[in-house]
């Protein structure tokens, strides 16, 4: 028979191992909803970003922005998916799912899902991303459809404009989201999509990051979809 002490501490034992081990936990970041982003046609979006409850998702870090540049022989029709490029319908189609907020078996790394689909996180000119895409603001995002005018942000009605820069991988000098025949050419361009045509379309994803404590990896929220942009003309 096992003595009471030793039975004791045997279930002492188990508990403790049970505790420490635990329950895994789940670490996830809420969706920015497509109610707060509006759009006017091609050159223009705000989005109210949300606030974070840090005393729930402490382990959120920042907002961001991803995009891809599609090149097109035509004009494309935000709401004529008939009138993307084939590059630009596959890819959608394919972060449909990930971003649909009633699809909840979409467990793919969406880092990973941006990366294989040539998805770059936008910049900002003489700014940190961080520091532009604050929860609780309210960023509007303007293309503008003069020739040479570069797309830029303005915050909280701030009349300040900062240009939008493209992902630091790209090269310099030119960053900026101007359509040029270096940007259409140049096979340096991994932002870009390969294709023939003369004009130049942004395609614009907004998640929410945050670090997994646990298994130290980043964390993402579901993308929601901005906009297409039209990239106004070079000089």
């Amino acid at each position: 028979m096992i003595q009471p002490r030793i039975l004791g501490t045997f279930v002492l034992l188990f508990f403790s191992l049970f505790i420490s081990c635990g329950i895994e936990e789940y670490f996830y970041l809420p969706q920015v909803p497509q109610g707060n982003i509006s759009t006017n046609f091609d050159t223009n979006a705000s989005i109210h970003i949300p606030p974070v409850d840090m005393s729930e998702f402490y382990y959120f870090t920042n907002y961001a922005i991803y995009y891809r540049i599609y090149i097109s022989d035509t004009l494309i029709e935000i709401e004529n998916t008939n009138s993307y490029t084939s590059e630009l319908r596959q890819d959608f189609n394919a972060i449909a799912p990930y971003a649909d907020p009633t699809n909840s078996s979409a467990g793919t790394s969406i880092d990973q899902l941006f990366r294989n689909r040539n998805y770059h996180e936008l910049w900002f000119e003489g700014e940190n991303p961080v520091s532009i895409l604050q929860p609780g603001s309210l960023l509007n995002i303007i293309f503008p459809t003069a020739s040479g005018d570069y797309p830029y942000v303005t915050l909280n009605g701030n009349a300040k404009r900062i240009n939008l820069n493209r992902s630091v991988r790209e090269p310099a000098p030119n960053r900026f989201f101007i359509n040029s025949l270096e940007l259409r050419i140049n096979e340096r361009n991994d932002d870009v999509s390969r294709r023939s045509g003369s004009n130049a379309y942004v395609s614009m994803y907004i998640v929410a990051k945050g670090n997994d404590t646990v298994n130290f990896k980043e964390v993402f929220s579901k993308p929601t979809h901005i906009n297409f942009f039209k990239l106004p003309d070079g000089n």
